[in-house]
């Protein structure tokens, strides 16, 4: 009876912390890849937003977003779209999509204002553990194109900025949080809980 008891108790503690347990993979085995070109061509129908919904954050006034582009995500986002082609990624393809985002969490960030440059001189940091990350890269927007909101007045213009980080600092099952400063101090926040990605 005790080594039945125990047994139970071991099934419990495994269904606790390992049956959810995500984390974005940085290193992604064959299953991993295999598993995301399967979701990417199952889900080869489904809009870009509800696609990518694990890997979106949206900012506190809900119509700004930043999405992180991990290696799981990158491959089931071109699996999805070779499917609409009817075709299959190569494994030369994966291997390329992989290796373009080594060592980064990249982000982008679709962001809004009221000229076509609003976004020219914006800076992005990444807080961890009460540290600041600074980028590698920044890609800003500087033609942001005019966005429909369903506003008429003022017009309002859409930016897609990118912001790579090195992720050698980061641990991939914990929170980030992206910030995005403009010039003038106005922050957007985008918090990433990377244990619930893959």
């Amino acid at each position: 009876m005790r080594q039945k008891v125990l047994f139970l108790w071991i099934v419990f503690l495994f269904f606790i912390f390992f049956q959810d347990a995500h984390a974005i993979y940085y290193f992604p085995s064959d299953e991993q890849i295999k598993e995301a070109i399967e979701y990417g061509e199952k889900n080869k129908d489904a809009d870009y937003i509800s696609f990518l919904s694990e890997w979106v954050s949206v900012s506190g006034d809900e119509y700004e977003w930043a999405a992180l582009n991990t290696k799981f995500s990158i491959v089931a986002y071109e699996a999805k779209q070779a499917a609409l082609s009817s075709r299959k990624l190569t494994e030369t393809q994966i291997f390329q999509l992989i290796s373009e985002v080594e060592d980064i969490l990249s982000f982008r960030v679709v962001l809004y204002g009221n000229s076509s440059g609003f976004a020219r001189d914006y800076q992005a940091v990444l807080l961890y553990k009460n540290k600041v990350i600074q980028p590698v890269n920044e890609q800003n927007d500087e033609h942001a194109r005019p966005a429909n909101l369903g506003i008429r007045i003022p017009v309002t213009y859409r930016a897609t900025c990118r912001y790579d980080f090195p992720n050698y600092l980061i641990e991939p099952d914990e929170e980030v949080i992206l910030v995005i400063v403009s010039p003038l101090n106005k922050e957007r926040r985008f918090v990433f809980n990377l244990k619930e990605m893959r």
